[in-house]
């Protein structure tokens, strides 16, 4: 009996059934791509936010002070401390490691080419590391910098190529009116290093003295091939890279770098990831360690490497979370407002419903039917159009979403099937929340003053 009232009360005003229909299965599908890309996207946008450069900076814990203007490291190639090339390796073997999307180890050496005073940075520009038998890594400067310009090639790192190839800085290639394919002879004052450990000598062609008599003069020239001319918008617009091999020969520190920067996917950070960490118990330290914050992850990549500290880049670290945290908000609203506009539309046609129908309410509570029986009709006949509406709705979001996840980042959405029975119920929430006052208003309804109209 209850079936076959209900099965009449759907076939009846169609259309009006059909507005419903098309108003849930509008706010699921744009609640569902909104999940969807929050869920399978967020990745990619992070990633594209990983434009902005390193987050996480690794420098030699027993580094003394740094003498440092506009970022760049002034101080000798020899003096303060260093870290061990071989070591960081490790940064692929922490807990995070796949979120650690690429890094590049620098060393910096003071020089002078063509008159000019300059900074050379050696470094890998792109290398495949062996992290493991069948596991392979590819980082540098390439992956860790991909908004960077350059004019020309990005260098070889084979550093046994002579000459070794190099990236000019924008404005320190005007400065010397340097142009890709030319070679350019770099000069290097001998390093305390080099002088300790008896490296290689190298004759200064200006000193009136010997090599040997006159050591604090002794220079290193270095020859590069300009493959390329560096565009950052940064301070590397006035430096020469190099590869890391070529540096740590002319500075006579092989297998030493001075620093790392190191670029990971991170959660954006709350009160709970600016906790003091040393003051956290057992329980929220190992929640704390397994959360993708930029400081946990620091924390673990100082573990791994010996003698290392490495401190997030709070600048950048925050940049992000800022903008992921306003992409949430903003699709949050989205989906919101949405589903509130389905809800306004179903309370729309119900109460209409309700209006059209006051004479058949009126006749089932006269033969004895309570409110409760009369609203389970009504309540059943909208749930039967926010299940339909929400099984449309979440298909059609899902093609939404692929489809835009392919014009934004030139890859297609997953289909996630897990946001399948969230999507009826959450149709079902929609459609009873919109029928619910205007089902209110129709059971107050009078039996004996529709009956007698």
């Amino acid at each position: 009996m209850l079936s076959r009232i209900l099965r009449g009360s759907l076939m009846r005003r169609k259309r009006r059934k059909l507005l419903s229909l098309l108003a849930v299965t509008l706010g699921i599908a744009v609640a569902t791509a909104v999940a969807t890309i929050s869920l399978d996207v967020g990745d990619k946008v992070n990633r594209e936010l990983r434009s902005f450069g390193a987050n996480i900076s690794v420098t030699p814990a027993a580094d003394g002070l740094a003498v440092a203007v506009g970022g760049v490291d002034y101080r000798p190639a020899g003096a303060g401390a260093h870290l061990a090339e071989n070591g960081l390796v490790n940064l692929r073997k922490i807990f995070w490691r796949n979120n650690i999307m690429a890094f590049a180890p620098l060393l910096d050496v003071p020089v002078t080419a063509r008159g000019r005073r300059a900074i050379l940075v050696g470094s890998w520009f792109s290398k495949n590391l062996q992290v493991a038998k069948k596991d392979t890594f590819r980082t540098g400067l390439e992956e860790l910098h991909p908004a960077w310009k350059v004019e020309g090639r990005w260098p070889n790192d084979d550093d046994s190529t002579q000459p070794a190839q190099c990236l000019v800085g924008r404005r320190l290639a005007a400065s010397m009116a340097a142009t890709v394919g030319e070679v350019i002879t770099v000069n290097a004052p001998a390093s305390e290093a080099t002088r300790r450990q008896g490296g290689p000598k190298f004759e200064n062609r200006n000193s009136k003295f010997g090599p040997d008599e006159d050591p604090e003069l002794r220079i290193s020239n270095f020859e590069f091939r300009v493959s390329g001319i560096l565009d950052s918008g940064a301070a590397e617009d006035d430096q020469i890279l190099a590869p890391l091999g070529a540096v740590q020969k002319l500075a006579g520190l092989e297998g030493k770098v001075r620093r790392v920067e190191v670029s990971a996917l991170t959660k954006p950070e709350d009160a709970f990831a600016r906790a003091d960490v040393t003051r956290l118990s057992a329980e929220a330290f190992d929640r704390w360690y397994c959360t993708p914050y930029v400081s946990s992850i620091a924390y673990q990549i100082q573990q791994a490497i010996p003698g290392s500290e490495a401190r997030p880049v709070y600048r950048v670290a925050a940049t992000e979370g800022k903008i992921l945290d306003r992409v949430e908000l903003l699709m949050e609203i989205l989906a919101a407002a949405a589903l509130a506009t389905a809800a306004l539309a179903v309370a729309s046609m119900m109460l209409a419903t309700i209006l059209e129908r006051r004479a058949e309410i009126g006749i089932f509570k006269s033969l004895g039917a309570t409110n409760a029986r009369v609203a389970a009709l009504f309540l059943l006949e909208a749930g039967s159009v926010g299940l339909a509406g929400g099984a449309a709705g979440y298909f059609l979001g899902s093609l939404l979403a692929r489809q835009l996840a392919r014009q934004v980042f030139g890859t297609p959405a997953s289909i996630h099937w897990v946001f399948f029975p969230a999507a009826l119920a959450l149709a079902l929430l929609v459609t009873l929340a919109g029928s619910a006052l205007p089902l209110r208003r129709g059971l107050k309804t009078s039996p004996a003053a529709v009956l007698r109209d």
